[in-house]
């Protein structure tokens, strides 16, 4: 979509950094964070895309119904969790969380762009948000979800949303399907590849797409000077994070 080419790196190296520089601080006064290696390049697994965007067509609807791809990283993802697991108790500590959080704001006087104030990357969601409003309005986007759900309701034992993209499934779909350990059950699969399916048919996938390109395309001309000016210092404070990573992560396993 027009808007990608701006979003330059994810908020999650900005709070990777902070951490490596928050481990130094806490060892330096005596305690412990054991912040562990990452895959910077903080890869998407299959059902998203590169900017974060959940994805949904035939393929992934067969693998995994409604629920979420593993992850595409999964060494990185696991030493993540093991790391979130491991620390929670720390913060339970009054004294733990007092250094913690000196150390926090020593870091973020010495560098303000560490107050996780995102402001690029609010402005480009605000943006998307803008042109989805105004593709959900769309006259060929509206007939192609009314063919959608006529489409889909007739294989389908609950109740279908107004906007396919963003209420499916629909909380009472759980009822239905009865998943069981997490995993997607048959049912969940079945009702799936029937959306999918039916989005294609319909045409929406298609309309809403191309609809979506138009509007995110006339917000990228008119506000290309600005949108350059977020891409720029983006690109300048990925290479800064990327070398404090650098500087004081551990080594890839």
């Amino acid at each position: 979509m027009p808007l990608d080419e701006f979003y330059v790196y994810s908020p999650e190296l900005d709070n990777y950094a902070e951490l490596l520089l928050t481990e130094n601080c806490l060892e330096d006064r005596g305690y412990d964070l054991p912040v562990p290696w990452q895959n910077t390049d903080y890869p998407q697994p299959e059902d998203f895309n590169a900017i974060g965007f959940r994805l949904f067509n035939l393929d992934l609807a067969k693998k995994w119904g409604y629920g979420f791809a593993p992850a595409a990283d999964e060494e990185s993802a696991r030493l993540w969790q093991e790391f979130i697991t491991e620390t929670d108790p720390y913060f339970k500590d009054a004294e733990y969380q007092a250094v913690f959080d000196e150390c926090t704001d020593e870091i973020r006087v010495d560098d303000p762009d560490f107050q996780q104030n995102f402001d690029g990357e609010s402005y480009l969601a605000g943006l998307a948000l803008q042109a989805d409003g105004v593709v959900l309005q769309d006259a060929a986007v509206v007939e192609a979800t009314a063919r959608w759900r006529e489409c889909l309701a007739p294989q389908v034992d609950f109740a279908l949303p107004d906007d396919p993209r963003t209420g499916m499934p629909p909380a009472e779909s759980e009822r239905v399907w009865k998943s069981e350990g997490g995993e997607a059950s048959a049912a969940e699969i079945r009702d799936a590849i029937a959306d999918a399916e039916c989005r294609e048919s319909s045409g929406l996938t298609a309309v809403a797409y191309e609809r979506n390109w138009e509007e995110q395309q006339k917000l990228v001309d008119e506000n290309r000077d600005k949108l350059d000016r977020i891409r720029s210092e983006a690109v300048e404070r990925k290479a800064k994070l990327l070398t404090i990573v650098a500087e004081n992560a551990p080594a890839a396993p």
